[in-house]
């Protein structure tokens, strides 16, 4: 669900269509999405309904969409906070991209969207991912956020 090579730091992006776009791209060439323009179209078909952020500079786009081949989760922190839509003015540096199949059976996105926000409300964890120098930390950091999914989905 978490690739190491979907996970940005120090990103000089400050539009949520670039962003959308870029980790949209990359999620395609690791072949998680088969049809890019699908499933940006989902991701901002979502947008419209209702800007994804969630404050504390936290961005959850995410979109179901049959172009989805597998669930994932990538991560992109960029270099200074932007307003991620202009009807609640809301900044972002942390941001989370969901792909879910439209298939997929249960509410696994909202387990993840569950899981980000767990994690998110703790500020240790929020100021951990604002400070993290690697790539690789980053990923161990976030790691917990698909062991405890996966650890919820056997608990059941």
């Amino acid at each position: 669900m978490l690739q190491r090579e979907l996970i940005y730091l120090d990103d000089d992006l400050t539009s949520r269509f670039e962003v959308i776009r870029k980790m949209s791209e990359d999620a395609s060439n690791f072949g998680m999405i088969t049809d890019v323009n699908t499933y940006v179209k989902a991701v901002l078909k979502r947008e419209e309904e209702i800007p994804t952020t969630v404050g504390l500079n936290v961005g959850i786009p995410h979109g179901k969409s049959e172009a989805v081949k597998d669930p994932f989760i990538t991560f992109m922190r960029t270099k200074n906070p932007f307003i991620w839509d202009e009807r609640n003015m809301e900044k972002v540096q942390l941001i989370f991209m969901i792909g879910v199949p439209t298939d997929q059976t249960g509410t696994l996105h909202l387990k993840i969207l569950a899981q980000i926000s767990r994690n998110l409300m703790d500020q240790t964890f929020r100021n951990m991912l604002l400070e993290v120098d690697s790539i690789d930390d980053a990923y161990r950091l976030l790691k917990c956020i698909e062991e405890n999914i996966y650890a919820e989905e056997k608990g059941r």
